[in-house]
């Protein structure tokens, strides 16, 4: 990846030059991000001043209706941001480090993206919201595509190619994949050629049969990797009230018992403790948003109890949650 001199976003995005108070959403609009993604060739850098920390962006046009963006978040605040692509548009996004929560069209953020998840948001002409939590790094790589050139693939695979929504993928397991885009000068006409064929593979990899990567942990077939990814979403959508393992088995297509086997493989635990961690990742958002007591998050995060939740808590975080919130 190449180095260039960060530019300041201009003061038409929103925040002033100075950057952008704690608390306050980051607005973008169709004509800075076209202004963001053209002008000379190659990467353009761009940086942004949030509370104590700093956001920066990469961004770059390698073709027609593709457009590249890697974000780097180093936070002691909160941040939050509002992009409105101003058309239909399909997202490919890979979580490289930490951990950033995502809405499409709604205000409200149920899609979390990790390191080393795989997520494709489908926006018809609506806009996306993130909320990136304060952390040291958070880093990742988003991969625009306009939905008229990329229908078809969208088609059969499943998608439609209209309408609002997210679906997981799955993961990815080193961020060196994705090296031939990140580390693509994109100087020369030859250079941004192989990366829009680059990152129209990794679509083409992402979506159709039999090519995606394998999950870290172990092999699996391509269609036990979407099985326990339509898992994965579901539970993510109603993490209060999940449905039985029974339930989740049928939506895989496979018994109980090999689901938590392909559920290890592909993320590292069974079904229920992998939920378990989610849960415990959104509560400890909840105790620094400081929005609710510690009762009514352990019932919205889904524990039966606030003294379940608590010890849970404890075990993972080696403190209560009332002296988390406190410390």
């Amino acid at each position: 990846m190449t180095d260039h001199p960060a530019l300041v976003l201009p003061a038409a995005a929103g925040p002033a030059r100075t950057g952008l108070r704690a608390g306050s959403e980051f607005r973008v609009g169709p004509r800075l991000l076209d202004r963001l993604s053209t002008g000379r060739a190659g990467w353009q850098d761009h940086a942004l001043a949030v509370g104590g920390g700093a956001v920066r962006f990469r961004t770059a046009r390698p073709g027609p209706g593709i457009t590249l963006t890697t974000s780097t978040c180093r936070l002691d605040a909160d941040y939050r941001s509002r992009i409105d692509h101003g058309g239909a548009v399909g997202v490919l996004a890979f979580g490289l480090s930490g951990t950033s929560l995502f809405g499409c069209g709604r205000p409200d953020l149920t899609h979390q993206v990790q390191a080393g998840d795989v997520w494709l948001f489908r926006l018809d002409d609506a806009p996306i919201s993130r909320l990136t939590p304060a952390q040291d790094q958070a880093c990742m790589l988003a991969v625009k595509f306009e939905l008229d050139r990329v229908a078809a693939v969208l088609a059969e695979a499943g998608i439609a190619c209209k309408g609002t929504g997210a679906r997981r993928l799955g993961r990815v397991g080193t961020r060196t994949t994705l090296s031939a885009l990140t580390g693509n000068p994109l100087a020369t006409a030859i250079d941004r050629l192989r990366a829009e064929s680059t990152a129209l593979g990794l679509l083409a990899d992402w979506l159709g049969p039999g090519h995606a990567p394998e999950p870290p942990g172990g092999l699996l077939a391509p269609e036990d990797r979407r099985a326990v990814a339509r898992v994965a979403d579901r539970l993510l959508a109603d993490m209060a009230e999940p449905p039985s393992l029974d339930e989740l088995a049928a939506l895989a297509g496979m018994s109980h018992v090999r689901l938590n086997r392909c559920f290890r493989k592909a993320y590292g635990a069974t079904v229920f403790a992998w939920l378990r961690d989610r849960r415990l990742d959104q509560a400890r958002l909840a105790l620094e948003r400081g929005e609710a007591s510690v009762t009514e998050i352990a019932f919205l995060c889904g524990f039966s109890s606030s003294s379940h939740f608590a010890a849970a808590f404890r075990a993972r975080h080696g403190t209560s949650p009332a002296a988390f919130r406190r410390g």
